[in-house]
């Protein structure tokens, strides 16, 4: 299987149908709107291949998709919006993990999984929020 699309999720909203809701707030502990990432696995797009993180809209690398959802929102801090790029199937992630940790890398990756070492709560106190992925 493949992500194939991502989306930031408010409050108690759902998760489109055949869509996955990571269960952690992405402004855990910082105050803020209650923010998730969902995922979509062998959609009608073509895979995720890379997920990045900027803190100006203007900084969206050349080729990549911006979800227009700043995960700070209500919690201060930096802003902070999602980006991804799309390709081979042979790149693909393969599944996505929103890790929450009271400390920068006191963090417990589960097996296999790679960090994207941005902290998603950059700024705004609260957990240290990161996106881990596996491919």
């Amino acid at each position: 299987m493949a992500v194939t699309n991502l989306t930031v999720l408010e409050g108690d909203q759902q998760a489109p149908h055949g869509w996955t809701k990571d269960p952690v707030d992405l402004n855990d502990g910082a105050g803020g709107k209650y923010l998730y990432f969902a995922f979509e696995e062998d959609g009608t797009h073509a895979p995720l291949t890379d997920i990045r993180f900027v803190t100006d809209k203007g900084d969206v690398p050349p080729g990549y998709e911006m979800i227009d959802a700043d995960l700070n929102e209500g919690a201060g801090g930096a802003y902070i919006w999602t980006c991804f790029r799309r390709g081979d199937r042979k790149d693909a992630i393969q599944e996505l993990k929103v890790i929450a940790s009271y400390g920068r890398g006191g963090h417990n990756l589960p097996h296999g999984y790679s960090l994207i070492d941005f902290d998603l709560n950059k700024g705004a106190g609260g957990k240290y929020i990161y996106l881990a992925f596996k491919r």
